[in-house]
């Protein structure tokens, strides 16, 4: 089967591997998806092309957890996909429509750490609680945001074509809407 996006799966197992445990994964033509996106860097439509994603049902979860704990969609979306301030506001979720078959990256968020060295550090994404075992000799300082480990695990998807350096959403999906959601 011919894929839309085939000419940018190449080596983006690499790409898919530093945010989520990759497998293979094929995305029908008319599946509806989701992103959250940051309006304060640019409008939805531009966010969108992205290569961060949720299905339906995974969306849900963090949307209904989100409701059943009193938190806002924004900080949900956060801990179910260990998203830093320092990348998002997670202000707004965009839907989207595949318009031809797309071969994906689909699997559980890892782990994301941040060096200490990192000049662009937001303070909320600073972690000052030792990780794991250390001694007063391997104290760290990094950031680790690790996402939800439940029950209620979702599964993210990656997207190669989408987002730098290829930016080829138009050619791959129509854009539904948008929503503004609370980030607090």
């Amino acid at each position: 089967m011919a894929y839309g996006n085939d000419p940018y799966f190449a080596g983006s197992r690499q790409y898919a591997a530093k945010g989520l445990w990759p497998r293979e994964y094929e995305i029908g033509t008319s599946t509806v998806l989701y992103r959250f996106v940051d309006t304060t860097r640019c409008a939805p439509a531009t966010g969108a092309d992205g290569p961060w994603w949720f299905e339906y049902d995974h969306f849900q979860t963090v949307k209904h957890f989100a409701s059943r704990h009193g938190h806002s969609l924004g900080y949900a979306a956060r801990l179910f996909a260990a998203i830093l301030y320092d990348w998002s506001a997670v202000n707004c979720v965009v839907r989207a429509r595949v318009d031809v078959p797309l071969r994906v990256w689909k699997g559980k968020g890892k782990q994301i750490v941040v060096p200490s060295s990192s000049a662009t550090r937001d303070a909320r994404d600073h972690n000052p609680v030792p990780h794991g075992l250390l001694t007063g000799h391997a104290v760290t300082r990094d950031s680790r945001m690790t996402p939800m480990q439940s029950s209620l695990e979702v599964y993210q998807l990656y997207v190669p074509g989408l987002g730098q350096p290829h930016f080829q959403f138009s050619s791959l999906m129509t854009l539904l809407g948008h929503e503004d959601i609370a980030t607090n």
